[in-house]
C-alpha cells in the first residue's frame, strides 16, 4: 500500500518537474563585442547591462562569454561562421554577436542573433546611440528585440527611447502631453434632449511608467471639470487602456413648463436649470503611436452626476495628443 501512495505522489509531482525542466529551455551565449574607439570598460558594462537584460525577459539559460577562453574572440568575429564556431566552443544552442561602430560622435550597434545547429541568422538589425552614455538604454532595446525576435524599430516601448529616436520633429516618449479631444455625447438620462450633441475636452497631464494621470476641463451640455488616471496595458505603439475620473459638471438643463393662458391656449415656457453636482466618469480607449509625441486617441467614456436630475451619458471621442 505505500509504495502506491509513494507512485500517486510522484505523479502528482510529475507535472511541476516537467514544467521546471522547461523553464530555462536552451542556452544562449553573449559574444565578447567587437568595438573601436571606445575603451574595454564601456563595452564590459554594456555587454554586462544586456546580459541583465535578457535574464530578465528570456526563459533560456544566459551567459556572457569570456574572451579568454575562446579562440578567436579577439578578432573581428562577426560573420556567422565564425560566430558558430564560438558557440560550439561554448555549447550553446544561440550566440549573440555584436559590433560597435564609432562615425564621430554617433555610435552604430550592429547585432545578430545566430542558431548555432542550423548556422542560420535568426535576427540581424542595428541601433544608433547619440552618445556613449546612451548605450545602457540600447542594450535594453536590443534585449527586448532578441528575445521577441523582433526588429529594433518594433521593439520601442516606453522607457527603452533611445536619445537618437527622441530628436525632433517627430519626439517619442514624451512624459508630459496635452491632449485635445473632440467628439458627440450621448444622453442617456437627465439631460434636456436623448439626441446626441458636440462635445469637446482638453487634457493636461502626465506618464509614470504604466499610469497617466491628470486635469480634464470639458464642454458636455454645460462645462466641467475632473482630475482622471488611466492604467496602460502596453509600451508599444498600439496601446489600450482603462481609467477613471471624479470631478464637477455644470449641466444645463431646459425644462418645459406647459399652462393656459385664459383656460383656452396652451404655452410652453422654457427655462434653463442649472443641474450641478459632482461627476464620476469610467473611460476605456486606445492611443496610437504611444511611442511618439504625437499620438492619435480614441475614447469611450461613462459619466454620471449626482446632481437633481441624475444625468447619465456616453460620450466618445477622438483626441490628438502632443
Amino acid at each position: 500500500m505505500k509504495s502506491y501512495r509513494i507512485f500517486f505522489f510522484l505523479l502528482l509531482l510529475l507535472p511541476g518537474i516537467l514544467h521546471a525542466q522547461q523553464v530555462k529551455k536552451g542556452s544562449l551565449s553573449i559574444l565578447p563585442f567587437y568595438a573601436k574607439g571606445i575603451d574595454r570598460t564601456t563595452v564590459s558594462t554594456a555587454e554586462e547591462i544586456l546580459r541583465l537584460e535578457m535574464e530578465n525577459l528570456s526563459a533560456k539559460n544566459i551567459s556572457l562569454a569570456n574572451s579568454a577562453s575562446l579562440v578567436n574572440a579577439d578578432s573581428n568575429c562577426t560573420s556567422t561562421d565564425c560566430a558558430v564556431e564560438l558557440g560550439k566552443q561554448l555549447k550553446a544552442d544561440q550566440v549573440v554577436s555584436c559590433q560597435i561602430l564609432v562615425l564621430g560622435q554617433k555610435l552604430i550597434i550592429q547585432y545578430f542573433l545566430i542558431d548555432v545547429e542550423q548556422k542560420a541568422v535568426l535576427l540581424a538589425d542595428k541601433l544608433t546611440s547619440s552618445s556613449v552614455e546612451d548605450l545602457d538604454v540600447v542594450m535594453k532595446r536590443m534585449a527586448i528585440s532578441i528575445t521577441s525576435l523582433e526588429s529594433a524599430k518594433k521593439s520601442a516601448e516606453v522607457g527603452a527611447i533611445t536619445e537618437s529616436e527622441s530628436k525632433p520633429f517627430f519626439l517619442r516618449n514624451g512624459r508630459r502631453f496635452n491632449n485635445w479631444s473632440f467628439g458627440y455625447l450621448y444622453p442617456q438620462k437627465g439631460f434636456s434632449t436623448d439626441q446626441r450633441s458636440f462635445t469637446m475636452d482638453v487634457k493636461i497631464g502626465s506618464e509614470v511608467e504604466d499610469l497617466d494621470y491628470g486635469v480634464q476641463l470639458f464642454l458636455r451640455e454645460g462645462f466641467g471639470a475632473n482630475i482622471f488616471s488611466s492604467y496602460l496595458f502596453s509600451r508599444k505603439d498600439v496601446c489600450p487602456y482603462l481609467g477613471a475620473g471624479v470631478g464637477f459638471h455644470w449641466v444645463t438643463i431646459d425644462q418645459s413648463t406647459v399652462y393656459y393662458q385664459y383656460q383656452t391656449y396652451p404655452i410652453t415656457k422654457t427655462e434653463e436649470k442649472k443641474g450641478d453636482g459632482f461627476e464620476i466618469l469610467l473611460n476605456a480607449g486606445v492611443r496610437l503611436f504611444h511611442t511618439y509625441n504625437f499620438r492619435i486617441n480614441v475614447n469611450l467614456a461613462y459619466s454620471y452626476s449626482f446632481n437633481d436630475s441624475h444625468s447619465e451619458a456616453l460620450v466618445l471621442t477622438l483626441g490628438f495628443f502632443y
